[in-house]
């Protein structure tokens, strides 16, 4: 062998031999990654499926979320339609309502009803021969219903319907003055009041204003602000009219006619049937006039009404009454073709922005009195006149602007010239009339109304107390405790003269 040729194998030898071993290092090299690599993968396998679990729970989550407010959604789609068939309903109704306004024109109605419960201390030993179950509670219950109609410029129609049920207490304890104003008696409805009204301008001479129809005098005449309404105001019928007037028996055909030449003073006159039985209109009359001065005083208004009135029923002469009581006459002597007749005021006057003064009072002829010769009956106490007097604060003081608190005071002055006659005759329902001395009668009332909702709920509790009931100066004096519940249903103002 040639040493070259060896020498070239030698070499050939180490570089297939270095050539080996870089071959290996590579296939290492290769191994060491494909066992990175697939631990990795397996790894990366491992985290995929935690947090694959988690979006899963995540997912099932925001489904629960989505059906919840898909949910929400469905139901808000729901009140809506609901909604929006509720709003058809109401344009329909409005619809309805504004095609009635049409219908009925420029007509308004105001409807409002009274409860009135009372009870009466230290009647005992009053009791007659009618009643005699000593102290009761009573209750009383009346409803409103008012129709007014702008007919043209300046001239209303008017119309009022009343209604109720309940005698109150007047019936087991006879008064001169009466303690609840409100009680209609056995149930009933009628139309009290329907009349036509027309305000004439005068330009500078004022303005005139008549009435006509079926009317109560007394929306017209001794008025008061403060003491003119037993649903709103007092109770006591002695606080609502002066009762030393003889009033119609009720309301009949009538008319009054005011003018107003200036602001401060009302000049009226007023004229209705005295017996209200729409028979034979011109024979029994009732006539007065009255001049209602509305100054303005220490900055505050007023008003003072003076006013005279004649009744032309028949009334018994006091002095024949005297006569048949002391056995010189019998019935059919006493002269009955007299007329009644007298006169008053009612004053009120604002004193503070919430504080109002009023006073009434009158007199009448005390030499007659309503009766009839043929029953050989009286229709009421003989009187000669009476008064009253009294405040009313309101609630603004002490933060209740429309509550309102008020006292009144007030006297019916009986006629005891023919005493024997009337004990007979009158009194005859005591247990012993024989025995009764007449004596004026005291009557004091007072009341807080609560209001609520603006006018639309009231509570009025009331306290009165009468002295010499009826003018039996042998009865004890009877207190009556009550109050009045008023609701008030319409949002329409009506004018109404009172």
């Amino acid at each position: 062998m040639r040493k070259g040729s060896t020498l070239r194998s030698t070499e050939t030898d180490k570089i297939q031999k270095k050539e080996g071993n870089g071959m290996k290092r590579w296939i290492s090299l290769v191994a060491l990654f494909c066992f990175i690599f697939m631990a990795g993968t397996i790894k990366a396998a491992e985290i995929s499926n935690a947090q694959l679990k988690q979006l899963i729970q995540t997912i099932q989550q925001l489904k629960t979320k989505v059906d919840t407010l898909e949910q929400k959604v469905k139901q808000y789609e729901e009140k809506q339609e609901e909604l929006a068939q509720e709003a058809k309903e109401l344009k329909k109704a409005k619809s309805s309502l504004e095609d009635l306004q049409k219908a009925l024109g420029g007509i308004s109605i105001k409807a409002d009803t009274t409860f009135v419960g009372q009870g009466t201390i230290n009647n005992d030993d009053n009791n007659n021969t009618e009643h005699d179950e000593g102290d009761v509670q009573d209750a009383t219950f009346s409803y409103d219903l008012e129709i007014a109609d702008q007919i043209w410029d300046k001239g209303l129609a008017y119309m009022l319907i009343e209604g109720g049920n309940g005698n109150g207490v007047d019936e087991e304890v006879p008064t001169v003055s009466g303690f609840n104003g409100d009680a209609r008696g056995d149930s009933s409805t009628e139309v009290t009041e329907a009349w036509y009204e027309q305000e004439v301008p005068l330009g500078k001479a004022g303005n005139l204003t008549f009435t006509l129809g079926k009317v109560d005098l007394t929306n017209y005449f001794d008025c008061n602000e403060v003491a003119n309404d037993e649903t709103v105001m007092f109770l006591s019928p002695g606080f609502i009219n002066n009762i030393a007037v003889e009033w119609p028996d009720d309301n009949g055909l009538g008319a009054r006619v005011t003018w107003s030449p200036t602001g401060w003073l009302d000049i009226s006159a007023g004229a209705a049937e005295a017996d209200a039985d729409w028979e034979n209109i011109f024979d029994d009359g009732f006539g007065i006039f009255e001049l209602d001065f509305k100054p303005t005083l220490i900055g505050y208004p007023g008003n003072y009404r003076f006013y005279a009135w004649v009744n032309a029923k028949d009334h018994l002469d006091v002095d024949d009454l005297e006569d048949v009581g002391k056995g010189k006459k019998d019935w059919s002597q006493v002269d009955s073709n007299n007329n009644n007749y007298g006169i008053g005021f009612s004053f009120d006057q604002k004193i503070h922005k919430g504080i109002t003064l009023f006073a009434r009072g009158g007199i009448m002829d005390d030499n007659v009195v309503a009766g009839s010769v043929s029953d050989e009956s009286l229709d009421t106490v003989p009187m000669k006149g009476a008064y009253s007097l009294g405040f009313q604060v309101k609630g603004s003081y002490w933060g209740r602007d429309k509550d309102i608190f008020a006292v009144a005071f007030g006297g019916a002055l009986v006629n005891d010239d023919a005493q024997n006659l009337y004990r007979e005759v009158y009194y005859d329902y005591y247990r012993h009339p024989e025995a009764i001395n007449m004596k004026d009668e005291y009557h004091l009332e007072t009341y807080y109304k609560f209001s609520f909702f603006g006018g639309k709920l009231e509570f009025s509790p009331d306290l009165q107390v009468v002295w010499n009931p009826n003018g039996n100066d042998d009865a004890d004096t009877v207190w009556v405790v009550g109050t009045r519940m008023q609701v008030n249903f319409t949002k329409h103002s009506i004018h109404h003269p009172r």
